[in-house]
């Protein structure tokens, strides 16, 4: 059997290669193929498309990739028709548009992290009607599409496995010791960065002790380090795991911090066009996941317009009340699913096939 699989981000190819990696486990004679990034070709995926510039999220960030998007487009659907079976993990902008053809060829979608309709676009659940199987890595979104006559599966979040996990923290260097996490995507990193600069400033006023740690994945993006900044590669979670309190970029991060057990602020700027149309069409009250999981803000979120004084005393109200926040964040816990939810999602994939 060959299935074609597609992951438009980083955070996607990590999904989808710990997916494969589970099927394979179950049937090792089942050949994988699509579009996706390293992680996903350690897996043993044959990968026809990298994704790297075109994968972009927002408006304005779409609209000047459109050439590239369509060409990838095109390649990617003559591709998935060959496959037997086809799994489309998160990038709901492209997917759901390649899963609309596909479904219209005849073929059998599955889909993995599913589209965001309660947050906005109610109207995209059309082709997740008639896919084969849906799984949800959110521990409401099961009720919430039952309400629009969709039945999806969940087995927990891919990141309760972190729970089992023992993961060695960064030295804690000063007092407080503060992470620094903009993200992995160059347009996230880009606009967050010099606003992290600038909360770093008025955070060394408040507590003139502080350390700091920048966790930074791109290679292109150079901040000279100092007396109390050091910047790391690859240790996100180490560098959480280390610090007293972490500001953070929103998305699959505040959910990590969270369930290691360090209290977040949060962060989140995009177009100034996108912006507009997310406080138009948007239905949430948050936007990290770690606030919407438990129903209410534990994590402050800082959107848009960020005042990076205001950043840095709400870091500070965080660090008095730290104890009541660890407790609130640890009621994750019995939310997320226990083991290895991707197991789970695995065999019940190959059920299906």
């Amino acid at each position: 059997m060959r299935i074609f699989i597609s992951a438009g981000e980083p955070s996607g190819d990590l999904r989808a290669s710990e997916l494969v990696r589970s099927i394979r486990d179950i049937d090792s004679s089942i050949e994988f193929y699509g579009m996706g990034g390293p992680l996903m070709e350690s897996s043993g995926v044959h990968l026809i498309k990298r994704i790297g510039e075109s994968s972009v999220v927002g408006v304005q960030e779409a609209l000047t990739h459109i050439p590239d998007l369509m060409r990838d487009f095109r390649d990617m659907y003559h591709h998935a028709l060959l496959a037997d079976a086809v799994i489309l993990v998160d990038y709901p902008g492209y997917h759901l548009l390649l899963a609309s053809r596909l479904l219209h060829a005849r073929r059998r979608v599955f889909y993995y992290i599913l589209p965001q309709l309660w947050a906005w676009g109610r109207f995209r659940i059309s082709p997740l009607r008639k896919m084969e199987g849906l799984y949800s890595v959110l521990p409401f979104e099961p009720d919430f599409f039952r309400k629009l006559g969709v039945e999806v599966k969940y087995f927990g979040h891919p990141l309760a496995s972190l729970y089992g996990r023992d993961i060695e923290g960064v030295e804690r260097r000063g007092n407080p010791t503060i992470g620094l996490l903009p993200g992995s995507r160059k347009h996230e990193i880009r606009r967050l960065i010099p606003r992290m600069m600038r909360i770093k400033e008025h955070l060394e006023r408040i507590y003139p002790d502080a350390f700091f740690y920048v966790s930074l994945l791109d290679e292109s993006f150079r901040i000279p380090e100092s007396e109390n900044m050091r910047i790391l590669r690859g240790k996100s979670l180490e560098i959480m795991k280390g610090s007293d309190v972490v500001i953070v970029a929103s998305g699959t991060a505040s959910l990590e911090a969270a369930i290691l057990g360090t209290p977040a602020v949060v962060l989140y700027v995009m177009s100034e066009s996108t912006w507009i149309l997310a406080r138009m069409f948007a239905r949430v009250r948050w936007a990290s996941l770690t606030n919407l999981i438990l129903g209410r803000e534990v994590f402050p979120e800082f959107i848009q317009h960020i005042r990076p004084e205001k950043v840095a005393r709400t870091v500070a109200r965080i660090m008095e009340k730290r104890d009541d926040v660890v407790r609130e964040i640890s009621r994750l816990k019995s939310l997320l699913g226990e083991g290895n939810p991707v197991d789970r999602v695995a065999e019940d994939l190959v059920s299906s096939l």
